[in-house]
């Protein structure tokens, strides 16, 4: 069956039922100020998935019915799913509880080493199983949704959104990464200097010490990234923060939990509410259980760290085809409001041709430098496959062809380019094309980098 929010609602209820003991209501919602935001974190959920999997229902039930009222923007997972990769009930038990990425909050997973596949963890670190449970096509239909590596693979994945008027760059890797992911996520973070950024991933430190998956981390990927913000990770029965700064300077929390317990049901039950307040600069760390309406009250679990210094937007704009004065086409483009993906109320299409009949999209730089440009078009089978976008720099223009059959209803980047300052023609949308099917023009939007 298709496992959706639906079915852990009705988990949430049995497990209501069964705790008949239980004191109290679910936890009030408290009103937040528009730019407080709350991110969830749910460590080891392993012995949930196993033997108790209505706290696991009702840890996600909560965050459902929490999503407005606290603003949840995202459910970061700090890894081991399941205890056992090889038992499909568990993988069934936990999807039951997570739904689907799309149904409510989004969520991402740092894989642990209990969801590789059995014997491997300490070798190839294989993610066969979980991948058929958690697999990319999973989350790529999220607005959020960056890449992954390997590509065709969902074992370490980036996510992107913007929450408290800034913008946030989420890393999830999987168990003890190897020098190609780091690798990987360098460039990541890299090429998005203007995000704050979140590691995930399952083992990192243990209480206030780091393990030493945590000194290859940090000293070949979190400390060297100056937008580097927080590390998330689970693994040891622990909790504990480790504040550093980076070597450009910038302050790292390194927070851990995990609260797993194999013979009793209740400590499997605890989550991270996580409550970020720009203007106070501060993260409100509390430790609840949705099942148990209780919360943890001791040092290491109910804290506020100060000082959390944000990176403010880089300068960004967006032209869409409906833009007054900033979009120009030939007669030969039609308008279409026929694909829900578009941005805006409706969007240009055309035929290809071996002529030079490009629609144009007008941009004031502010000033010459390096820009992300990013494009929004629908997708669809009738869509050309190799839609030629042009972008005009100082050296001249680059063409970057994209096929629009694939990755619509959201923003697409076309690279970083060097951009000149002035209010004129950046980008440009061509008929030229041996691709087949309409060409479309939708929106742009350009982001300064550097």
């Amino acid at each position: 069956m298709r496992i959706t929010k639906i079915t852990r609602a009705l988990g949430a209820t049995l497990a209501v039922i069964m705790a008949t003991a239980l004191p109290g209501p679910a936890a009030p919602a408290q009103a937040l100020a528009a730019e407080t935001f709350t991110i969830v974190m749910l460590p080891d959920t392993q012995y949930a998935s196993e033997y108790w999997p209505e706290v696991y229902r009702a840890q996600m039930q909560w965050v459902d019915d929490q999503q407005s009222a606290r603003n949840i923007k995202y459910v970061l997972h700090v890894g081991d799913v399941v205890d056992n990769s090889d038992q499909l009930a568990q993988w069934n038990n936990s999807k039951s509880a997570m739904g689907l990425p799309t149904d409510d909050v989004p969520y991402i997973i740092g894989p642990g080493n209990h969801d590789l596949d059995p014997g491997t963890a300490s070798t190839t670190r294989t993610t066969t199983r979980y991948n058929t449970h958690y697999p990319r096509s999973t989350f790529t239909g999220l607005p959020s949704f960056g890449g992954t590596y390997p590509a065709n693979q969902n074992d370490n994945t980036y996510h992107t959104f913007n929450a408290g008027g800034v913008d946030w760059l989420v890393v999830a890797m999987k168990y003890a990464p190897s020098a190609a992911e780091i690798t990987w996520a360098n460039s990541v973070v890299a090429a998005h200097p203007s995000h704050n950024a979140i590691l995930v991933t399952h083992a990192y430190q243990n209480g206030v010490t780091k393990d030493t998956n945590g000194n290859n981390l940090w000293t070949n990927l979190v400390s060297k990234q100056a937008n580097f913000r927080f590390t998330f990770s689970g693994h040891y029965v622990n909790a504990g923060v480790i504040t550093q700064q980076g070597t450009k300077g910038n302050t790292v929390h390194q927070i851990q939990a995990d609260y797993q317990n194999a013979s009793q049901r209740d400590p499997n039950s605890f989550l991270r509410i996580m409550t970020v307040d720009p203007n106070a600069k501060t993260l409100d760390v509390k430790t609840y259980s949705p099942f148990l309406n209780t919360y943890k009250t001791d040092a290491a679990n109910q804290f506020v760290l100060s000082n959390i210094n944000l990176i403010p937007p880089a300068w960004n704009t967006v032209v869409d085809n409906t833009t007054a004065g900033r979009f120009t086409a030939s007669a030969n483009w039609g308008t279409s409001t026929y694909s829900t993906q578009r941005y805006g109320t409706d969007y240009r299409f055309a035929d290809p041709v071996s002529a030079s009949d490009p629609a144009w999209y007008k941009v004031n730089i502010p000033e010459t430098g390096t820009y992300q440009v990013a494009v929004w078009y629908s997708a669809n089978a009738g869509y050309n496959n190799a839609t030629p976008y042009i972008v005009v720099t100082p050296s001249g223009n680059q063409t970057v062809n994209v096929n629009q059959r694939a990755n619509g209803g959201k923003w697409v980047s076309l690279g970083n380019f060097t951009l000149a300052a002035g209010d004129e023609n950046k980008v440009g949308v061509s008929r030229w094309t041996a691709g087949t099917g309409y060409v479309i023009a939708d929106a742009v939007k350009i982001t300064r980098i550097s």
